[in-house]
């Protein structure tokens, strides 16, 4: 099967932005193609229009010669182009087999025996009858690729398929995708992690500002030279001082343990481990062994006996998050849109939403809205959020900005600890850059950092030590500059 798509001239304009300016692109099978740009660079929208989910003002889209008019996903659907997007598109209380029959007309056995066979054929292991919101982000995913499969596109866009995976799962991914490939599917690849693209991908195209800057094939570029196109200027290298940490305990986990009443939830067994100032501890592990509750006990949404946590001296196990960030602990969690913000809220409203006894955000009970405010424009300045309208509502930030708020919202106040969980989950390269560069600050300002990331090398770049969490158990620490990337795979698939 040979496929040919082509993208003539499509322009979207929307109010105060152009989305996307006489993009033309022509893609064939047999090839896996990369789409870079920063957030806000128009590839997001440029592959929602081929998807059917945005109607372009001006262009053209050809598959096979023919002139398609996408004027819906179900549209894409019936031309065999398929999309799986960044952020899920799930029903949360429903179960994983129930959110892949909706748009299916196949009976529900027939369904069910293909479903298992695309899993087993690319080892996807997944249960059909639990509820989605019992799945970690890493098998979310996987329920999204499968959904995507079930249709047998002739087109296959990812948009930042590996953003919760490991290594040993992308590789897995990739071995998948090349398969894709050869048997005749057009694939375009969307991602921020460049390393990918030079691992998979033939041909790049990079975007900004709405515009195609330039096409190449792989074999003529490198990571550093893609990164550069993306922004538009050479970037500079962020890099971790190893110097010898203080030898003042900040926070020392013992004996800390989690059983949970959802028997699809990970248990937590006798962790145990401490953090000095101005120390980066890097957990490690794959989606589904642990890391959400481990986050969550730390955080206090779950509570533990209170001995199990000493901060700074003070025993806080049984505090929830308000009293814990009394003091002075700071959490960014792994979601952004649902955990860490309020989208349909202005800026300054989800400034507000952590709200530091030192921040005086209210005086007798009354809002200060003059003071979140006051308080809002000065993060925005510090943490280079692109924006100067503290009234704009969340979810019109990128997910770079948005992110920067957040982190910019913990850190403002100056916290001891940042307990910080896929911190750069699905940003674009300069955002990656400028999030670690504020990381590595805080540890230079004596401050701690508890990272909990599924991203091998953001774990290497950025910690003093590390330990990997496999089934709720964790590994030992380890001194960060004797672990290598295939180590942490190895301990994150159980191994030794």
């Amino acid at each position: 099967m040979n496929t040919n798509l082509k993208i003539s001239n499509i322009t979207k304009i929307y109010p105060g932005c152009v989305a996307n300016e006489n993009v033309s692109l022509e893609f064939n099978s047999g090839k896996i193609y990369a789409l870079l740009g920063e957030n806000g660079a128009g590839k997001s929208t440029l592959v929602k229009i081929l998807s059917g989910v945005i109607i372009p003002d001006e262009g053209e889209i050809y598959l096979n010669e023919n002139n398609l008019k996408l004027n819906s996903p179900l549209d894409a659907k019936k031309n065999d182009i398929g999309m799986v997007f960044q952020h899920f598109n799930l029903f949360e209380t429903l179960s994983v087999f129930e959110n892949l029959i909706i748009d299916s007309d196949e009976p529900r056995e027939t369904l069910r025996e293909k479903i298992d066979s695309i899993m087993k054929k690319y080892n996807f292991s997944i249960d059909l009858d639990i509820p989605v919101l019992n799945l970690s982000a890493g098998q979310k995913q996987k329920v999204e690729i499968i959904r995507c499969l079930i249709r047998s596109p002739k087109v296959l866009i990812m948009d930042e398929p590996t953003s919760v995976l490991t290594e040993q799962e992308t590789s897995e991914l990739f071995l998948s995708l090349k398969k894709f490939s050869e048997e005749g599917i057009l694939i375009i690849y969307i991602t921020h992690k460049l390393k990918e693209v030079m691992q998979l991908c033939d041909e790049v195209a990079v975007m900004r500002r709405g515009k195609l800057v330039s096409v190449s094939q792989i074999k003529n570029e490198n990571i550093e030279s893609l990164a550069n196109k993306m922004v538009g200027q050479n970037l500079k290298t962020i890099k971790k001082k190893k110097e010898k940490t203080s030898s003042d305990q900040l926070i020392n986990i013992t004996n800390l343990n989690f059983i949970s009443e959802d028997p699809f939830e990970t248990n937590l067994n006798d962790i145990n481990f401490s953090v000095n100032r101005g120390e980066c501890l890097g957990i490690a592990g794959i989606s589904g062994n642990g890391q959400s509750e481990l986050f969550q006990v730390l955080s206090g949404e779950i509570l533990s006996n209170k001995n199990s946590i000493e901060f700074n001296k003070n025993y806080i196990g049984d505090l929830n998050p308000q009293e814990r960030r009394e003091y002075m602990m700071a959490f960014s969690p792994e979601d952004r849109l649902e955990q860490a913000a309020i989208p349909q809220m202005a800026i300054f409203e989800n400034v507000a939403l952590n709200n530091f006894k030192s921040s005086n955000f209210f005086n007798n009970g009354l809002i200060n809205e003059n003071k979140i405010k006051e308080h809002s424009k000065k993060i925005i300045s510090e943490f280079n959020v692109n924006t100067d309208n503290i009234e704009l509502k969340s979810q019109f930030l990128s997910g770079g900005n948005l992110q920067k708020l957040i982190i910019g919202r913990e850190l403002i106040t100056s916290p001891d600890l940042l307990i910080c969980f896929n911190p750069t989950w699905g940003l674009d390269v300069g955002a990656i850059n400028y999030i670690h560069e504020t990381l590595i600050k805080i540890n230079e300002q004596n401050k701690s950092i508890i990272l909990i990331s599924t991203d091998t090398d953001e774990l290497l770049k950025l910690s003093d030590k590390i330990s990997v969490i496999h089934k709720g158990k964790l590994s030992k620490i380890m001194n960060a500059d004797e672990v290598t990337s295939k180590k942490l795979g190895i301990l994150m698939g159980g191994g030794n």
